[in-house]
């Protein structure tokens, strides 16, 4: 049995022995609750190193650089490893991580879930690329619209799934085209939407064999995402923090993929 979030914290550094691995991979197929533990820690991860690399940018304060250079030289015996830096922050990060999301019955024929990914890390991962190619113009998409038959029977045969594009014109979005990805290992594919505004609205899916229950909201970085499972993919959108119609654009794209 996992015990605490401390295994599960190792097991996202890729600190644990293959057999440990094995068996919290096997607690995280029949554990809805460690499920959503380990989504928490891995938003939370996501936060903790967005927060750091704005303060690792800040300058040395003078009396810092001075105390560092004036200190004197010496040995330290029985020098441990340095555990990650997500040991520090776990406890209070995971309280901030539960609070930015919950679950909700948006699609009619999912029930209330709790978050589950495809795989560990595959929505950090998503949220990584989304911050890179939504601030994109010339080159928001890797193929355009205007193949859009093309898209779908490349994306279908390279992730392993069926992916279909929806029509999410009530919503005042445009498909601008397509690009393929890699979360957690595994291609997936991107389709991308803009508003009047050009905000980009993307709609992820990766092949799994074991499609998540229920539909998840939850935010990672400075961006929303509502995902969901079906057939043999789970899916995920992904829009601005704070965007209010993104539960509605899930639900129609949900009832058309």
């Amino acid at each position: 049995m996992i015990e605490n979030e401390e295994m599960l914290s190792a097991y996202l550094d890729g600190e644990l022995p293959e057999a440990e691995a094995r068996e919290i991979e096997r607690a995280l197929e029949n554990d809805p609750a460690l499920q959503a533990e380990l989504e928490a820690l891995m938003a939370a991860d996501a936060l903790a190193q967005e927060a750091f690399a704005e303060i690792l940018s800040e300058p040395v304060p003078a009396a810092l650089a001075a105390a560092v250079r004036d200190a004197p030289e010496g040995g330290t015996a029985n020098v441990q490893e340095p555990p990650s830096i997500r040991r520090y922050l776990t406890a209070a990060s995971v309280v901030v991580a539960l609070g930015l999301g919950g679950a909700g019955g948006y699609f009619t024929g999912l029930s209330q879930g709790t978050p589950v990914a495809a795989a560990p890390g595959w929505l950090v991962d998503i949220a990584d690329y989304h911050r890179v190619y939504a601030s994109q113009q010339r080159h928001l998409v890797e193929v355009g619209a205007n193949e859009a038959d093309h898209i779908q029977t490349w994306l279908t045969n390279t992730v392993g799934a069926e992916v279909r594009i929806p029509n999410l014109a009530e919503h005042g979005l445009t498909f601008q085209g397509a690009r393929l990805l890699v979360a957690a290992g595994k291609p997936v594919a991107q389709l991308m939407f803009t508003d009047d505004e050009m905000r980009v609205v993307a709609l992820c899916l990766i092949q799994t064999d074991t499609p998540r229950e229920g539909v998840a909201t939850q935010t990672i970085g400075a961006f929303d995402m509502v995902s969901w499972g079906g057939r043999d993919a789970n899916f995920v959108v992904v829009g601005d923090e704070g965007r209010v119609d993104l539960p509605a654009i899930a639900e129609t794209a949900g009832m058309q993929v």
